[in-house]
């Protein structure tokens, strides 16, 4: 490390040489903390879907524009994501049925989208229903097919229906009592405090999702 810092030597009093060499070393080990530490952080920022699959997103359309006038929008893909309420495996493949949410700029479901509403997802392929149970929450984008009208309680509900392009399931956290943001370093215990909790965050390895990415709807 020393080699690499200019060094101060003979124009100054001893003790103002020896200040100056411990300020520049200090320097450059707090680079060097932040070059090992960049890649982490740039990767922490992607989103969970892939890049091809968002460019394949119009964003100038929204889901409140395509519930009022699917039919103007049939063959738009957006971006997608929400509260799996279903999942039904049909002859044609799978079909999900999502409460719609608002997305973070990861693409993490975070709360009910005042838009409202819920809609189809659909895939030729095979997703079992005891992976994708209802309760956890995806991220998908999906192509505009048209509106299935179907019951729901005591109504008739206008169904969009997507085509799936890709979709990102995320996993269940570990159970816990009470949210907190207490560390399981935390000195105190209590009622509040529980060790397995872990803030909901893709990047946390306890919710190992699922990504499935066509053509091949791999796992990853």
């Amino acid at each position: 490390m020393q080699s690499l810092l200019p060094s101060v030597s003979g124009k100054m009093p001893p003790r103002r040489e020896r200040k100056l060499n411990k300020e520049l070393a200090m320097r450059g080990l707090l680079l060097l903390v932040l070059l090992c530490l960049g890649p982490l952080f740039t990767g922490c920022s992607h989103h969970v879907l892939s890049t091809d699959a968002l460019e394949s997103v119009d964003p100038l359309i929204d889901y409140a524009r395509v519930k009022a006038d699917p039919t103007a929008y049939q063959g738009k893909t957006m971006l997608l994501g929400g509260l799996l309420v279903e999942t039904r495996v049909v002859r044609e493949g799978t079909e999900l049925e999502v409460l719609l949410f608002r997305l973070d700029r990861w693409g993490r479901p975070l709360e009910m989208d005042d838009q409202g509403g819920r809609f189809i997802a659909r895939t030729g392929s095979f997703l079992d229903p005891e992976i994708f149970k209802g309760g956890l929450h995806v991220t998908l984008t999906g192509t505009l097919e048209g509106v299935d009208v179907r019951p729901l309680k005591e109504i008739d509900y206008r169904y969009p229906v997507f085509t799936i392009g890709e979709i990102y399931l995320w996993r269940a956290p570990q159970p816990y009592a009470y949210p907190t943001y207490y560390s399981p370093a935390y000195p105190w215990g209590g009622p509040y405090y529980d060790p397995f909790w872990r803030p909901y965050d893709p990047f946390w390895p306890s919710y190992n999702p699922y990504w499935i990415h066509r053509p091949a709807w791999r796992y990853r």
